[in-house]
C-alpha cells in the first residue's frame, strides 16, 4: 500500500500497524530443544583374561557409553522418529574375537574391526529415512555394517590375513539389537522374581550354518560331518569349523573358489526391554567362554552379581580360563539395565545386597556441604582396599599380586557379605538395618584383606572413609566415582579401581 508522504506521521503509523504486526520478525520464535540426548542408563564393564604374554590380544572389546555423542562429533544426523524418537539414548557394546575364525587365530582382524565398527554403524544409521526408523531397518543396518566392514578389510587391508567373530549389542532407547557372528554368544536375562533368572539366547555358537551348506558346495568347498562336528574343507586342503566370520581372506578369495566359502552375515535379533527387574542385564561372550559355559550358567553368574558388571565378568572369565587350562583369551561384557532416572536424578544403585528400599521408608539424608558453585551432596562409605601390580616386579622385590588375584579377593568378600544378608532370619527393613546386620562380617573381612589404614579403626569405624563429596570421589581417579555415585544407602558397590588400587565399598549413609 502506498503511503502519502504528506500524511502526518502518527496517521501513517496507524495505517501500517496491521502490516507491521503481521511481519515474521514480530512473531515469537519457535522453541528449539538444544539439549543433547542422555546417555543410556546402564552400568557396563568387561574383563579379559588369558592370552599369550607379550603378544597382541586376540580379542578386543568396545564399550561406547554414549553413541549419540560420538555421532554428533562425527557430524552424523540420525532419524528422530521410530525407535529413535524422544531423543533415544544410544550405546554400543561389542566383542571382536580373533579365536572365532576360519583360519589360524590372529589379532589383526579383531583390532581393525574394533577400531572401525562404530563409524560404519553410525553411517548406516544416518542413512535411514524417518519412515524407515523401525526395528527391521535397524537390523538391516547392522547386517550392512558387517558387510561394509568386511569389504573394507578385504579390499584395503591386504596385510590382514586372519579373521574374527563378533558379538555386538546396540542399545537404542528401550530396544536392544544384537548381531552375533561365529562362535561368540549373546544372552539376555529374563528374571522371574528376585532369584529366578532365565536366559534368552540372542544369537551365537554358530558353527557351519545349515543354510550355508548348499552355497559352500556350489562354490567348490567340501562339507562333511554332522551335528556340531560339521566342517568345511577349502580346495587348498585347509579346514574350518565355522562358515561365517569377518576377514579370513583365504576363505573369500575368488581365485580359489567360485564364490566366498565363508561370509560375514551375522545373526541379528531385537528385543524391547521390560522393566529393569524383568530384564536386568545382558552378557556378551567370546567363543572360548561360550564353549565352556552355557547361557544358563552365564546368566546364573550374572545374577549372583546382579548389578556389579565388573565382578560378574571377572567370575565368568576366570571360570572359562580355568576350563581352557589357561590356553585361551576369555572375555565377557555385561550390560546392566537400570531403572529410569527420577525427577531428583537418582538412580537405583547397582548390586543391591538386600531388599529394595520402599519409598515410604525414611533413609538418612545425605550430608550437604559447601562447595564451589554452591552446595553438593556427599555420601559416606566404608571399604575394603587391595593393592595390585601388573608386570614383572622391580628391583628384585617380592612380586605383588596381579589385578586378577586382587579382584578374586574382593569377589569372594562380596559373596560373603551377600550371603550374610541372605542368612538373616528377618529381611532388613531399611538401609540402617542392612548396615548394622553386615557390620560384623564387614569388620572381619576388612581386617583380614584390606590394605587401607582405615582397616585399623575400631568397631563400626573399621574401613570408614567418612563423608565424600562428588569432587573427592572424582579425585580418587579410575572408575571410583562412576561406581560409587549410584549407590543407595546400605548397598554394596561393584569392584572399582582408583589410582591406588581396587575397592569394594558399602554406602552407609
Amino acid at each position: 500500500m502506498a503511503v502519502n508522504v504528506e500524511m502526518p506521521f502518527h496517521k501513517a503509523r496507524e495505517l501500517m500497524a496491521p502490516y507491521r504486526n503481521a511481519m515474521p520478525i514480530n512473531q515469537p520464535l519457535p522453541e528449539i530443544d538444544m539439549m543433547p540426548p542422555d546417555s543410556p542408563n546402564v552400568l557396563v564393564d568387561a574383563v579379559s583374561l588369558g592370552g599369550a604374554a607379550g603378544q597382541k590380544p586376540l580379542v578386543r572389546h568396545v564399550l561406547v557409553k554414549d553413541l549419540n555423542k560420538i555421532g554428533t562429533r562425527m557430524k552424523f544426523e540420525h532419524p528422530k522418529t521410530g525407535v529413535f524418537s524422544n531423543k533415544a539414548p544410544m550405546g554400543l557394546y561389542a566383542i571382536f574375537d580373533g579365536q572365532s575364525c576360519a583360519g589360524e587365530p590372529g589379532p589383526m582382524a579383531a583390532e581393525f574391526c574394533a577400531r572401525n565398527f562404530h563409524t560404519k554403524l553410525l553411517k548406516r544409521l544416518a542413512e535411514l529415512s524417518p519412515e524407515a526408523a523401525d526395528e527391521a531397518n535397524v537390523q538391516a543396518a547392522l547386517v550392512r555394517t558387517f558387510e561394509d566392514l568386511d569389504v573394507e578389510l578385504l579390499t584395503n587391508q591386504p596385510e590382514i590375513m586372519d579373521g574374527c567373530g563378533a558379538s555386538v549389542c546396540l542399545l537404542i532407547g528401550q530396544t536392544v539389537f544384537t548381531a552375533v557372528l561365529g562362535q561368540c554368544s549373546a544372552a539376555l536375562c529374563a528374571a522371574e522374581g528376585t532369584a529366578n533368572f532365565a536366559p534368552v539366547m540372542l544369537g551365537g555358537r554358530q558353527g557351519v550354518v545349515e543354510a550355508d551348506i548348499l552355497r559352500i558346495r556350489f562354490a567348490g568347498g567340501v562339507v562333511y560331518g554332522d551335528g556340531k562336528n560339521v566342517r568345511i574343507r577349502h580346495p587348498s586342503g585347509q579346514e574350518s569349523s565355522i562358515s561365517r566370520s569377518l576377514g579370513d581372506r583365504i576363505w573369500k578369495d575368488p581365485a580359489a573358489s567360485k564364490s566366498p566359502l565363508v561370509v560375514s552375515i551375522p545373526e541379528v535379533h531385537s528385543v524391547v526391554l521390560g522393566s529393569s527387574d524383568q530384564n536386568p542385564f545382558l552378557i556378551l561372550a567370546t567363543s572360548t567362554v561360550a564353549s565352556t559355559l552355557n547361557i544358563k550358567e552365564l546368566v546364573d553368574i550374572g545374577g549372583e552379581y546382579l548389578r556389579q558388571p565388573r565382578a560378574a565378568c571377572g567370575e565368568i572369565a576366570t571360570r572359562a580360563l580355568v576350563a581352557n587350562a589357561g590356553s585361551a583369551q576369555c572375555t565377557a561384557v555385561k550390560v546392566c539395565f537400570l531403572p529410569p532416572i527420577d525427577d531428583d536424578h537418582k538412580r537405583r544403585a547397582p548390586g543391591s545386597s538386600g531388599p529394595e528400599l520402599r519409598p515410604q521408608q525414611p533413609v538418612k539424608k545425605a550430608k550437604v556441604t559447601n562447595a564451589r558453585g554452591g552446595t553438593t551432596q556427599s555420601i559416606r562409605l566404608r571399604h575394603l582396599f587391595v593393592k595390585f601390580a601388573d608386570g614383572p616386579p622391580k628391583d628384585g622385590k617380592k612380586p605383588l599380586r596381579s589385578r586378577q588375584e586382587a579382584e578374586t579377593i574382593l569377589r569372594r568378600a562380596l559373596l560373603e557379605l551377600k550371603q550374610e544378608v541372605k542368612s538373616l532370619k528377618k529381611p532388613p527393613k531399611d538401609a540402617t538395618e542392612i548396615v548394622t546386620a553386615t557390620s560384623k562380617k564387614f569388620q572381619e573381612l576388612c581386617r583380614k584383606s584390606s590394605e587401607c589404614e582405615s582397616a585399623k579403626k575400631g568397631g563400626a569405624m573399621c574401613g570408614d572413609l567418612g563423608w565424600l563429596t562428588p569432587e573427592e570421589l572424582a579425585g580418587m581417579g579410575g572408575s571410583f566415582k562412576e561406581v560409587m555415585e549410584v549407590l543407595m544407602p546400605g548397598q554394596f558397590s561393584d569392584i572399582a579401581h582408583s589410582d591406588q588400587g581396587l575397592h569394594l565399598a558399602q554406602r552407609v549413609a
